[in-house]
């Protein structure tokens, strides 16, 4: 009985017993092959995905450490005065959020001082060209904003964007000068602000870029005073992120709304800078109605404070 059925299988045909192993082999190469290109594609999606992932700028975070609109902080000088960590706990005894931190490239303590802020999940802007030089020499705006992130990288600082405080309207030819000069001016801090842009992009892609405007230059660019100075000329992939009106010197909520408006209309991201000394003992409830009045609008951001130092117990703490 076995010899036969031994002798019945080596009797099969050879030619059914190749085309059953070939069929089976085309078949496992098939799904080897389907296989291969499910495992490739997902990784290029992924890849692509990753790839295609936009940068959502942010001034702060909130509590559970993703962007926020409810952003209160504001510029924070003389770090110097004091240790990292009073900087870091003032800032926080204030409700702050985000700092515009004025630092030095190279220097310890600004890398103190970043680490202490960041411990608090207080977001840090580093702040930069504070000076009009870089108006008449939009180069050296490049310049700079890349040394300082070279440090930065070299560092792996953990900052979550940049902050300028270039002024057009604080250099003598625009205080002095006609329309013609303003307008060149201008149009140089527009480069400047290109120029920013570059640098950031190539040493720091994933980082904010802010700065510090006059309330003004919406309403002088309507009147063709000035060029490029609407909210959403300023506010572009190719040029800033944020801006900070710079409404100081008014005491009434009725003037900071009015001032503000421009840019809000303009569709531009816009966080609204007060002064503490406009306000004094008056400056929580100015802020609270200042948000109150401005929550529904989508390019409103939050507040900006002119600054640590000026509070009455800036170092009594």
């Amino acid at each position: 009985m076995n010899d036969n059925l031994i002798e019945i299988k080596s009797n099969k045909p050879f030619y059914k017993r190749r085309l059953f192993w070939i069929i089976l082999s085309s078949v496992i190469l098939i799904v080897i092959i389907i296989i291969i290109i499910v495992v490739v594609t997902r990784k290029s999606n992924k890849d692509t995905t990753n790839e295609n992932k936009e940068y959502i700028p942010f001034m702060c975070l909130d509590e559970k450490n993703n962007p926020s609109k409810n952003c209160i902080g504001g510029w924070f000088y003389r770090i110097s005065d004091h240790t990292p960590e009073y900087n870091a706990n003032f800032a926080k005894s204030k409700n702050w959020n985000y700092v515009l931190l004025s630092l030095s490239v190279g220097s310890k303590r600004t890398i103190e001082n970043i680490k202490a802020f960041r411990n608090l999940n207080i977001s840090v802007h580093f702040m930069t060209l504070q000076k009009t030089d870089y108006l008449f020499d939009p180069q050296t705006a490049y310049d700079e904003i890349e040394k300082l992130l070279i440090f930065v990288n070299n560092n792996t600082l953990d900052i979550q964007g940049i902050h300028i405080d270039v002024e057009p309207h604080a250099t003598d030819e625009w205080k002095n000068g006609d329309s013609d000069i303003r307008t060149k001016i201008f149009q140089n801090y527009t480069i400047v602000l290109e120029n920013c842009r570059k640098a950031i992009n190539k040493y720091r892609p994933n980082i904010t870029f802010s700065a510090a405007v006059g309330w003004f230059y919406s309403s002088k660019t309507k009147k063709n005073e000035i060029i490029g100075g609407r909210g959403n000329d300023m506010v572009d992939k190719k040029r800033l992120d944020f801006i900070i009106p710079m409404i100081y010197s008014v005491t009434t909520l009725n003037d900071i709304l009015k001032h503000s408006q421009d840019y809000i209309d303009d569709k531009a991201n816009t966080i609204i800078g007060v002064a503490v000394l406009d306000h004094n003992d008056n400056l929580q409830n100015i802020i609270n109605q200042v948000i109150e009045n401005r929550k529904n609008s989508s390019y409103f951001y939050g507040i900006s404070i002119f600054s640590n130092h000026k509070y009455s117990d800036w170092g009594s703490r």
